[in-house]
């Protein structure tokens, strides 16, 4: 138990309720492609603080196999909602996909270069033509040829959600990095699951390197002819809850509460827009996320501990006593249209 807390110590333990975005499975995956093509949108190398990015502009490069003639084709990469790189989608959560590539899966083994603009980095996956839907793929990846914390999981639908926690690469904007892609065995996921004696010779790995990208800078969806009021989900019957609603006449307006401590605590935010969404205790960030669509869908936080443990979720925090009242603030930017936050301090135990 001691060991777990002090875990909850370093991170912030992000709660996936029943309003969870769907498509966020952790499936993670590298880009390559030897003996297959490799398209890249390639622009100049921008200097910027990490967690940024200046997405890549110019032209799109299609390098053929080695061996064979390089070809050049001048194409104008602007932000357009629905695109498509390969068979990704070029926008999606945030992330904008720089290089694709594919090759078959019995080569087992595919490289992708590409230029890094931003450090904050997600990778995708697709294998269709696998032996069964039920069949799965494991990999391993290396950045510059050291093995790299991301593993991989490549299923034959493409998935292009969250990747978990994306892996250190430890590069920097501007560095020219070779990610390696090596098929290390296979699964049937069906029933029970089991591990595959052969990895199967037949269907096609394709794979995506994708960079953050400023908000302003994201095409967002068509707006709705009319938007819903944001409701509340099951946290709002609990407990301790309160929910605090946006300004009507500005929705970047920050609302605050007061509240007593209890340690732990259980915040969600509920937008209607686009926009970027955070909850700070006592003016320390504790939660921030990003919207993209008109889901509902929005960021959320758990913090949960033993109450007379000494542990805290974030250590700024730790000279808050328990029953001591916080202010509770909720921001927002680029938000359109209204939103709602439930907001909860609690322990366990």
């Amino acid at each position: 138990m001691r060991g777990r807390l002090e875990e909850v110590q370093r991170t912030i333990v992000v709660r996936r309720r029943r309003r969870a975005v769907a498509g966020a499975a952790a499936t993670v995956a590298v880009l390559a492609a030897v003996g297959a093509s490799t398209v890249a949108l390639s622009g100049k190398p921008a200097q910027f603080a990490p967690g940024s990015a200046t997405p890549p502009a110019g032209e799109l490069t299609v390098s053929p196999p080695a061996g064979e003639p390089t070809v050049s084709a001048s194409a104008t990469a602007k932000p357009v909602a629905g695109r498509k790189i390969g068979p990704f989608a070029e926008y999606s959560g945030g992330y904008r996909v720089v290089a694709v590539g594919s090759a078959p899966v019995s080569a087992k083994r595919v490289q992708l270069t590409w230029t890094v603009n931003s450090t904050d980095v997600r990778f995708f996956s697709y294998c269709p033509g696998l032996a069964s839907k039920h069949v799965s793929l494991d990999a391993e990846i290396a950045i510059n040829g050291e093995p790299a914390a991301t593993s991989m999981n490549c299923l034959s639908e493409v998935n292009q959600g969250p990747t978990g926690s994306e892996s250190s690469l430890g590069v920097s904007a501007g560095d020219t990095v070779t990610v390696t892609y090596t098929v290390t065995g296979a699964q049937d996921m069906k029933g029970a699951g089991r591990r595959l004696p052969t990895i199967p010779a037949q269907g096609t790995v394709h794979f995506a390197v994708a960079e953050k990208v400023p908000f302003t800078q994201y095409p967002l969806p068509t707006r709705p002819a009319e938007l819903e009021p944001p409701k509340p989900d099951g946290m709002a019957s609990e407990p301790g809850t309160r929910v605090v609603r946006s300004d009507r006449a500005d929705p970047d307006k920050p609302v605050s509460v007061t509240m007593p401590w209890h340690r732990g605590y259980d915040f969600t935010v509920v937008p209607q827009t686009p926009g970027i969404y955070g909850v700070s205790v006592n003016g320390v960030t504790v939660l921030t996320g990003e919207v993209y669509d008109y889901a509902g869908n929005g960021p959320n936080a758990s913090c949960q501990v033993e109450r007379n443990d000494q542990a805290v979720c974030v250590p700024e925090l730790e000279s808050v006593r328990d029953g001591d009242e916080v202010t509770i603030t909720v921001t927002a930017q680029h938000a359109t249209g209204p939103w709602l936050a439930e907001l909860r301090s609690q322990w366990q135990g």
